[in-house]
């Protein structure tokens, strides 16, 4: 922990710039909850409150984890973290206690901040000597009567940030993202035009890398924060409508279910200028449909927790729907500035041509260094300086990736390679289909067979109408063996289809 902030750090840093904003625009609002809301000057004192509070129970070098839903409470207990060279641990409120307690063990969590909902739950998991903070998130200002701690300068690798991974092919695995790296990642947002008029729906929760980064760029470029801790079509529209939203993140799932709702009561978004999705991939029809029925400019960001930030883009201008294009909406856009891509074989590891598919390496000024305690896990998949996404997929000539699945997705049928995603994409053609997955289940002939999941819009969808649509598209050994209609697709916290639990669901269902 020992050094200094460096001349190459980026300038302001997050809480330089929040300093700032509160001295020049004090009385300006800055985030709004469901319960009330902190100017720029009331959340500047709030967090030298919070710094207060750890440097009293712990000082520097503690791990603060916030227990709670998106909510005012997070950005000022992040950034009284950050006062104190501390690090600020994200825990999924979604997990049993049981494992949230492993999370905080696993971490190593000395503080638990979190808001009057959760006191309980926090107290299940402390482990010993867990200090226990209580955030009154109904008040304009929190923990009144403490005097602020005196701020110590951070150094580029102090832990700023330790996130768990999303969990949607397995066991999620803690990642600590060092500060230079976070305050570099925030100030590289392939900028979505953020100023200081702009309002931003925090829309993912905070304990994952993308709500976190939102809120730091609203910290950054002193935007309005409005918290939303539900995420259901119908809040989200509200909140647009009502908080006039100029900038939200969603999943493609959550972009999805808003077209339905606004087909089902149209509400005017007037201000809402730019919707950024990610996470997963989006259907072309779905992306095609958002553009018309949200009529604001949209991008596609591409990441993973590892990578520590946006590692490609697809920006507004390439969103066309129309022209020589069109389809680059299928792919993931190019690196952002200073990051480095490699496609390598799957076998040989070696760098192959574009048009040519293989696992998508990362190389980026903001990346992880490994996953806390896990040197097995890390050994593989950080190498060299380089990430392996464990992503596959292809660039083309003029450098825009198109990503495939994972390659630990890959559903290997009769010797033949079938990338989930492709299949899924042929079945979200019919309009019928809300959602679809695709897994493979073990198969005593085939190794394993293509099985679709899927929520139908209409109960009059049938199984021959997809495997007949399904023949048409793909190859025949890409065609699902197995079609199974369900009310809802299992997902992790962040909107992500959980393909593990997919198949522990059907695995279930199968005949013995």
């Amino acid at each position: 922990m020992d050094g200094a902030v460096t001349p190459d750090w980026p300038r302001p840093t997050v809480d330089q710039a929040v300093r700032r904003h509160a001295a020049e625009r004090p009385d300006e609002v800055a985030v709004v909850g469901p319960a009330a809301s902190l100017t720029w000057a009331q959340l500047d004192a709030a967090a030298d409150r919070a710094a207060a509070v750890i440097a009293a129970t712990g000082g520097a070098g503690s791990r603060v984890a916030w227990l709670g839903a998106n909510d005012i409470g997070y950005p000022a207990t992040l950034l009284g973290a950050w006062r104190q060279r501390s690090a600020l641990v994200g825990l999924n409120w979604r997990l049993p206690d049981r494992d949230l307690a492993a999370c905080c063990a696993e971490t190593a969590v000395t503080h638990i901040f979190t808001s009057t909902a959760f006191a309980g739950r926090a107290e299940a998991i402390a482990g010993p000597g867990v200090h226990i903070e209580v955030v009154d998130q109904t008040t304009a200002g929190m923990w009144p009567g403490r005097a602020a701690a005196a701020p110590l300068e951070p150094a580029a690798d102090d832990v700023a940030m330790v996130f768990f991974t999303s969990g949607s092919t397995g066991p999620p695995k803690a990642v600590p993202l060092e500060r230079l790296a976070m305050e570099i990642g925030a100030t590289t947002p392939v900028v979505h035009g953020f100023q200081p008029d702009s309002r931003l729906l925090i829309v993912p929760p905070v304990f994952h890398l993308a709500g976190a980064y939102w809120v730091q760029y609203g910290l950054l470029y002193g935007s309005r924060q409005v918290y939303l801790a539900d995420a259901a079509p119908k809040s989200i529209v509200a909140a647009m409508a009502g908080q006039r939203i100029t900038h939200a993140v969603l999943v493609p799932t959550l972009i999805r279910a808003l077209i339905d709702q606004l087909k089902i009561e149209p509400t005017p978004l007037p201000e809402l200028r730019h919707v950024a999705y990610g996470a997963s991939p989006i259907p072309p029809p779905t992306l095609r449909e958002a553009l018309e029925v949200l009529g604001c400019e949209m991008c596609q960001v591409y990441g993973m927790t590892e990578a520590g930030g946006v590692v490609t883009y697809l920006p507004p201008e390439d969103h066309r729907t129309d022209g020589a294009h069109t389809g680059r909406l299928a792919s993931a856009g190019r690196p952002t500035v200073g990051v480095e891509l490699q496609v390598r074989d799957l076998v040989t590891g070696q760098v192959v041509p574009p048009g040519t598919s293989g696992e998508l390496w990362f190389r980026t000024p903001f990346m992880a260094k490994g996953y806390l305690g896990r040197p097995a896990e890390t050994a593989k998949v950080f190498v060299d300086g380089w990430l392996n996404s464990r992503d596959v997929g292809h660039l083309d000539a003029d450098g825009y990736v198109y990503v495939e699945g994972r390659s630990d997705e890959m559903i290997i049928t009769g010797g033949e390679n079938v990338h989930p995603l492709e299949v899924e994409s042929a079945l979200c053609e019919l309009p019928d289909v809300a959602e679809a997955a695709v897994v493979g289940l073990p198969d005593r002939t085939w190794g394993q067979r293509v099985c679709a999941a899927i929520v139908r819009r209409e109960d009059r969808l049938t199984e021959e109408a997809v495997l007949a649509h399904c023949r048409a598209e793909l190859a025949g050994y890409k065609v699902p063996r197995t079609v199974v209609f369900l009310d809802g697709l299992p997902k992790t916290a962040s909107g992500k289809i959980s393909r593990s639990a997919l198949v522990d669901l059907l695995s279930r269902q199968e005949p013995r």
